[in-house]
């Protein structure tokens, strides 16, 4: 019993955070918007070299968080409820530049191999969206998480997107999972995380959102040959959602 209330008081919590950081993100979007035109219009003038370098840092670092701004907005409850038609392949590389700046800070490289060509369905973008950005987050966090114990460690994030159906794979060299958690990690509030960072809702909420999608999201129970642990989740969209 005191585990569900404690459970439940989190949620409220959480959810109390959304509602704030939904709000805020408009206006910071908005912002943002701004101050990067301004920064665009520098672009090219004529300025002393430090003070030219400081603004092209500047613009990139606003690019970035333009980025990261437009993915709170497709995660937003009126960018969740509606469906439409977008390129698979930009959405995933969204996401990936939206990360661009943590990935140079802890030297990840992410690989990303698709088709040559748009692939696109028709989907409520935002949870598609929201499905991705917690398998990258989750990636992340665990490669951190063995680069501070082995310092020859060089962090790679691979994804693949394949078609007939849609089908996006996202895998790491992190420390990986235990065969036997192979589904205990979509349950809610289950983590392994450090106390401080641990909410074990990520793959839970990513889950519910492929149900949602009329997709499967699911860990490959395929251990890896070094590790003899899970790496590799994948997500299967249904073909009715894509448009030809």
């Amino acid at each position: 019993i005191e585990q569900v209330e404690e459970d439940s008081r989190q949620m409220i919590d959480m959810a109390g955070v959304g509602l704030m950081v939904e709000s805020v993100a408009h206006e910071l979007a908005r912002a943002a918007e701004s101050a990067l035109g301004v920064l665009e219009r520098l672009h090219g003038q004529e300025f002393p070299t430090e003070v030219r370098s400081q603004l092209e840092t500047l613009r990139a670092e606003m690019k970035t968080v333009t980025k990261r701004l437009r993915v709170l907005d497709e995660l937003s409850v009126s960018g969740r409820q509606r469906s439409e038609t977008f390129d698979l392949v930009d959405l995933v590389q969204e996401v990936l530049d939206g990360h661009a700046a943590k990935f140079r800070r802890h030297a990840i490289k992410p690989s990303f191999k698709h088709p040559k060509h748009p692939v696109r369905v028709r989907l409520v973008k935002g949870m598609v969206v929201q499905i991705v950005q917690n398998l990258v987050i989750n990636s992340m966090y665990w490669m951190e998480t063995r680069a501070k114990r082995q310092t020859d460690y060089a962090p790679r994030l691979n994804i693949t997107l394949e078609e007939d159906p849609p089908t996006l794979t996202i895998s790491d060299n992190g420390p990986g999972i235990a065969p036997e958690n192979i589904e205990r990690v979509f349950r809610p509030f289950w983590s392994l995380k450090e106390r401080g960072k641990r909410r074990g809702l990520g793959l839970f909420v990513a889950r519910d959102h492929a149900k949602s999608l009329g997709a499967t999201l699911t860990l490959s129970d395929k251990p890896d040959r070094e590790t003899g642990r899970l790496h590799e989740f994948i997500l299967e969209l249904s073909e009715s959602a894509v448009v030809k």
